[in-house]
């Protein structure tokens, strides 16, 4: 990569509120990042048993068992939400791989799965705050979640009560969510999560040739470029996992007029590789980390 300046104007957003730091998708991380000044927050929702939206990353959730005193696994999906705000969110219990990863993440005691309605109460007390809200969803294991048209229309539903709209990015991995709410809501802009290669790690690549998670599009009819690609969908945002971006199709993306903010970035060395790089958008389980880069 050549030699590139910091850019400084990049939006900085706190990963599921602040997971370095906080409880993941509690309303303490959320709070945290209007308090140290950041203005940009990604969290995660699906809908819970008769369509309550709550915010939850994975699709189970452990629910404490009176009878042995042992967690039990339920999906959100058919759980009530008043059972899920007595849950203690984040991991289920020290010393996994999970906590080992976020040794100084703070869990206090009354950290429970708060609803999206709460979430959007809260937020529209906060008019310089941008919201990226990743639906929850599954190409291939459909009945992890509600159907796309429905749990769109729930998340927009309560956006616009909020009247928060029009500082929203909807983005998810299953394209056939952003398909929904451009028949949903056409005006919300809509953010292209994309995965090209696992990177070694547990995670499944959503762009491949045939996927489901593209919603029967593919690279190949836009000269194999995902900048293209997302650019013909109507996308105004593509969300790219910051070790898949190059720079030629960064190039490519800010030609087209796309806005590019990578995830999850975390460490120094690429925080300032991608500031280099001139992202738009640097989504970060630390983002006070970031905030110090990009000020120096």
């Amino acid at each position: 990569m050549r030699d590139h300046k910091i850019r400084k104007d990049i939006t900085i957003f706190g990963h599921r509120g602040a997971r370095g730091i906080y409880t993941e998708n509690t309303m303490a991380g959320f709070r945290y990042l209007n308090e140290i000044g950041i203005n940009a927050v990604e969290l995660d929702v699906q809908n819970a048993a008769n369509r309550v939206t709550v915010i939850a990353h994975d699709p189970y959730v452990f629910m404490p068992n009176t009878v042995n005193e042992k967690s039990c696994k339920k999906l959100i999906r058919i759980t009530e939400a008043k059972e899920l705000t007595k849950v203690t969110a984040g991991a289920p219990c020290t010393g996994t791989e999970y906590t080992k990863q976020f040794p100084d993440q703070a869990r206090p005691s009354n950290r429970h799965i708060p609803t999206f309605a709460t979430f959007c109460k809260w937020a529209a007390k906060h008019p310089l705050l941008t919201l990226n809200v990743e639906i929850k969803s599954h190409a291939e294991q459909t009945d992890l979640y509600d159907p796309p048209d429905i749990i769109v229309s729930d998340v927009v539903d309560l956006l616009e009560r909020h009247d928060l709209r029009h500082r929203c990015i909807i983005s998810s991995f299953d394209w056939r969510v952003l398909e929904a709410c451009a028949k949903r809501a056409p005006t919300v802009t809509r953010g292209h999560l994309t995965l090209e290669q696992n990177h070694g790690t547990a995670m499944v690549p959503n762009i491949v040739d045939g996927s489901p998670w593209m919603s029967g599009v593919t690279r190949k009819d836009h000269k194999d470029s995902l900048a293209q690609t997302i650019s013909a969908l109507g996308g105004k945002v593509w969300c790219p996992y910051f070790k898949d971006l190059t720079e030629s199709e960064l190039a490519k993306a800010k030609e087209l007029g796309l806005l590019v903010n990578v995830w999850t970035v975390n460490s120094v060395s690429d925080i300032i590789r991608m500031a280099k790089m001139g992202v738009d958008g640097i989504i970060s389980d630390y983002p006070a980390r970031v905030q110090n880069i990009l000020s120096q």
